[in-house]
């Protein structure tokens, strides 16, 4: 029998002996009289997040970004948690920690730039595109002491919008499941090549069979598969070694805390740790001051005239009030055939605790 008919039995008939041979009639009408009491029983009110801010973590090796998600709430005391965008468990790096109404701003602090230092191996394709993966593919390595070739495939694409195939083992969702779940059932995963832009490549460093470079990027780009993609480039197959993210949102790696440093301070401290969202926004996206009658009536859900339809950009604002606060965020729209501001999400909660002027910096504590 199920653990939850065994609650069930329990519940409404406590004097009968719990076996698995209760009967499927039984189980059948203990399910619909449990139905019938949870249907009158009122629905239940999630609590309000008591903490909001932002929290730089550096992500260790072998933990996956839900991991620390898990973990880090627990530690802060706050289960309204998200992140601004999935580490592969191999990498390490730059990963921010949205709490609280913070958690509103993640679909925009998702789009910010992304700096990566990878280390790519050639010799071999793997099922995953990184060193994690089973070898798929071998070729000899590229002549990396050819400079001009070399240069010439790393500026391949630069500065553009560029067509990459993701890797099949990845979080990519097909019909409510990701990717990589659907490997681990042997089903087979094709992906269509989408729009991803490369900003900038720089040659850090190479071997006789290795590179390593930093990559400057727009969001949903993969860096293991331009790692594959470099390889056949140069006709041979490659792999990303290990990868280290540097910068997301605007937040550096040498402003974000180890777990570990998290778990020496007390729960003051580690509530002190928590940062505004909105300078990492603002970082984002463009940003408004709103007069105080407009900030008023945005806040009521009223939608203010901004002006004639040549303001409309259908761009996305943080708008603020006079005192710094974020009201919404919202897009100019013609409303017939007038400028207003349609408000995306609003926030009656401040995304955190503390100001929110100044750069994302590394918490000290005395």
């Amino acid at each position: 029998m199920c653990s939850s008919c065994v609650r069930l039995q329990r519940w409404f008939f406590p004097s009968t002996k719990i076996t698995n041979n209760f009967g499927v009639s039984n189980r059948y009408w203990l399910l619909r009289a449990a139905q019938r009491v949870t249907k009158r029983m009122p629905m239940g009110r999630r609590k309000p997040a008591r903490l909001h801010g932002l929290l730089a973590i550096d992500k260790p090796a072998g933990w996956t970004s839900r991991d620390v998600v898990n973990h880090v709430s627990g530690l802060i005391g706050e289960r309204r948690c998200g992140h601004t965008g999935t580490l592969d468990p191999a990498a390490t790096g730059v990963l921010l920690l949205a709490f609280g109404s913070a958690t509103k701003t993640v679909r925009w602090l998702t789009a910010g730039r992304k700096s990566y230092i990878a280390t790519i191996q050639f010799g071999s394709e793997t099922s995953t595109d990184d060193a994690q993966g089973e070898s798929t593919k071998e070729a000899a390595p590229p002549r990396l002491d050819e400079s001009n070739r070399l240069q010439k495939a790393l500026a391949e694409g630069v500065g553009s919008t560029i067509l990459q195939t993701p890797p099949a083992v990845s979080a990519l969702k097909h019909e409510g499941v990701r990717d990589l779940e659907r490997v681990r059932r042997g089903e087979q995963v094709i992906r269509e090549a989408r729009p991803v832009e490369l900003h900038e490549v720089t040659l850090l460093d190479r071997g006789a069979d290795w590179l390593r470079v930093e990559v400057n990027c727009g969001p949903g780009f993969y860096v293991r598969a331009w790692a594959r993609d470099l390889g056949r480039m140069l006709d041979s197959a490659a792999h990303l070694r290990d990868l280290r993210r540097t910068l997301t949102s605007g937040v550096r790696i040498d402003t974000c805390l180890s777990i570990d440093e998290v778990r020496k301070l007390d729960v003051e401290q580690r509530v002190a740790l928590l940062r505004s969202a909105t300078t990492a926004l603002m970082q984002t996206i463009p940003s408004r001051v709103l007069a105080e009658t407009m900030a008023i009536e945005l806040s009521q859900g009223k939608r203010p005239a901004i002006g004639d339809l040549s303001v409309i950009d259908e761009q996305d604002y943080a708008l603020l009030d006079s005192n710094g606060q974020l009201v919404c965020v919202a897009t100019p729209k013609d409303i017939d055939g007038i400028a207003c501001w349609r408000v995306i999400r609003g926030f009656r909660t401040a995304p955190a605790d503390q100001s929110a002027s100044g750069p994302y910096d590394k918490p000290t504590f005395a």
